[in-house]
């Protein structure tokens, strides 16, 4: 078996289904990336893609009617398509990235909230350790898109006032979203106008309102929240 993934692929749907044709998850014997929609669907599927591993086989199809025999309400049929594969390929990026500044207890949370979401991740941190994509503040503002979701909470206020300061000045398309109270907000703002930049780029607090909590699943649910309802306005606006 090569590499031991099988492959599995929404080939056809007909009626209402939780994911679309084109849909793909990878499984292997003890793991799975991407989903094909939960549920007893995605079960099955999962069990057979192993049972195929254990006997060494390399492709084979089901059509599942989701209503009669998984008891799932989208009640339309999936045609799957299994086959042997080397690896999970990549995911193509979709829309606009989120450029993630801090990678502390909130941006860690965030940072494993977005490798579950069909959109492109940017890091930066300046402490080497944490992995991030970029260790240099102004290496990932002179790298980024032309559009994307700035979402700014390092370890520092400082550093994060410099961070909005640099991409105000520079006038950068989409969302400039700071964590922290409105106090922060309108200390930032003050220090903004005085440099004469544009003080309402600056979204804070972030997430979504209603959203109550100050654990940092909580905080971090709450802004990748707010960024795909932002992705979703974007995305209608084009």
């Amino acid at each position: 078996m090569r590499g031991e993934w099988i492959l599995i692929e929404i080939v056809r749907v007909l009626g209402s289904t939780p994911r679309g044709e084109g849909t793909k998850m990878w499984v292997n014997s003890d793991s799975q990336v991407g989903s094909i929609g939960g549920g007893q669907l995605e079960f099955l599927a999962t069990k057979r893609a192993r049972e195929m591993i254990a006997e060494g086989l390399t492709e084979a199809v089901a059509s599942l009617p989701l209503g009669p025999v998984l008891s799932q309400c989208c009640g339309g049929i999936v045609d799957l398509a299994f086959n042997a594969a080397e690896r999970p390929e990549t995911p193509p990026d979709q829309g606009f990235p989120m450029v993630l500044y801090g990678l502390g207890h909130v941006g860690s949370a965030v940072s494993r909230i977005m490798e579950t979401v069909p959109y492109p991740l940017v890091t930066f941190d300046d402490r080497e350790d944490l992995g991030a994509s970029h260790i240099d503040a102004s290496a990932v503002i002179d790298s980024i898109p032309e559009k994307a979701y700035h979402l700014v909470m390092t370890y520092s206020h400082e550093l994060d006032f410099e961070i909005c300061r640099r991409l105000v000045e520079r006038n950068a398309e989409g969302s400039i979203s700071l964590i922290g109270s409105k106090s922060k907000k309108a200390r930032f703002a003050s220090r903004l106008r005085k440099l004469g930049l544009n003080s309402e780029r600056i979204n804070c607090p972030v997430g979504v309102v209603g959203i109550r909590g100050k654990e940092p699943a909580v905080i971090a649910v709450s802004a990748v929240a707010e960024f795909l309802l932002w992705q979703s306005a974007e995305a209608l606006s084009e």
